[in-house]
């Protein structure tokens, strides 16, 4: 993703080396490509190439146009499958070979979803990152399959506000942002569907290649703090963010967890107020969100206590922050408390 990412910017005449390094990405990026790069950095690369090129769907975009054999080996272990059941538990297994700070899971109830989550790096600093995977997802199967056929579902757990008909009409459904989860959902006969593209024998191959690389990796969940901001992170909206909730997300007790974060020398309430702060950042950056729904979507039952937060962390109101943000040329005018969009 972040070659692909360099490649646009590039063919737009834009210095990549500035973002690089800012991103924490080794220079030499498109010079070899068997440079293994860090999830965070991947991520805060894609960010920062889709403010300079102006495109807020860079993920999607590129996930969309993009040869899907540069995928490498991953591509080839699923489309070499028998069938799509096959290739999407390759993609489940073999996630996190192609990236350190994702992993996938299937649930299968109603329907068959593909269910993607984080694992070390922050969900809430991500759009562009999930955005190509799941588009990436559905082509995948798409093309293996050689049919057009349109998932139940396509949920995100970022917000998004304003107009994405464009996604809309490739995924063939209106994808939910905001959800609880980022998943793909098809009907259960899918897994059923032979592959066009299989060939047992490769496949084989692949399945021995991978085995090796799994057995030589550790997984990790990531560090504590992550794992708590994820998964805070999407339940803010619904007002459901309190140490009992996210003790039973994380699958511990309350008293375990206290203790745990007691010994990293952290506590709950100042990770949520930090969360929460730089979530406002991000969201005072978009032009449609309104403050009452950004109060709303960082679980604040009325706006004032929202503009009250913002004067905290920043010692500004929210209208002051936006116009900093996209005038910062423009001198400060006078504070009013409480003032909401």
């Amino acid at each position: 993703m972040a070659r692909l990412a360099a490649e646009r910017a590039l063919q737009e005449d834009i210095d990549i080396t500035p973002l690089l390094t800012e991103a924490s990405l080794p220079l030499t990026l498109m010079d070899d490509p068997e440079t293994r790069v860090s999830a965070r950095g991947e991520m805060d690369f894609l960010n920062l190439v889709a403010e300079v090129l102006k495109d807020d769907f860079l993920g999607f975009h590129m996930a969309r146009d993009y040869d899907l054999r540069r995928l490498g080996f991953f591509y080839y272990v699923m489309a070499s499958s028998s069938h799509l059941g096959d290739a999407i538990d390759r993609e489940v297994r073999y996630s996190s070979v192609v990236s350190e700070g994702i992993r996938t899971k299937c649930q299968v109830d109603g329907t068959l979803a593909i269910v993607t989550e984080y694992a070390g790096v922050e969900r809430h600093r991500d759009r562009q990152q999930i955005e190509f995977w799941m588009t990436c997802t559905l082509r995948k199967c798409r093309i293996f399959t050689d049919r057009q056929f349109v998932p139940v579902e396509v949920s995100f757990v970022h917000q998004r506000s304003g107009v994405f008909s464009e996604m809309e009409r490739y995924f063939g459904v209106a994808p939910t942002f905001g959800a609880e989860q980022d998943r793909i959902s098809f009907t259960r006969d899918v897994t059923d569907l032979p592959l066009v593209t299989a060939d047992p024998h490769l496949n084989e191959l692949l399945l021995k290649h991978y085995y090796d690389v799994i057995n030589r990796r550790h997984g990790e969940q990531g560090p504590l703090r992550t794992r708590i901001e994820n998964a805070m992170t999407p339940r803010l909206p619904h007002g459901k963010v309190n140490i009992q909730i996210i003790a039973m997300d994380l699958g511990m007790s309350v008293r375990t967890l206290s203790r745990r974060l007691a010994d990293e020398g952290l506590t709950f309430s100042t990770i949520l107020e930090e969360l929460r702060s730089e979530l406002a950042q991000g969201y005072l950056r978009q032009h449609n969100i309104s403050i009452s729904q950004i109060a709303w979507l960082l679980g604040y039952n009325e706006a004032s206590s929202f503009v009250r937060a913002v004067q905290r962390w920043m010692g500004k109101s929210p209208r002051e922050v936006r116009r900093m943000i996209h005038n910062p040329a423009e001198p400060d005018e006078p504070s009013h408390p409480l003032t909401i969009d």
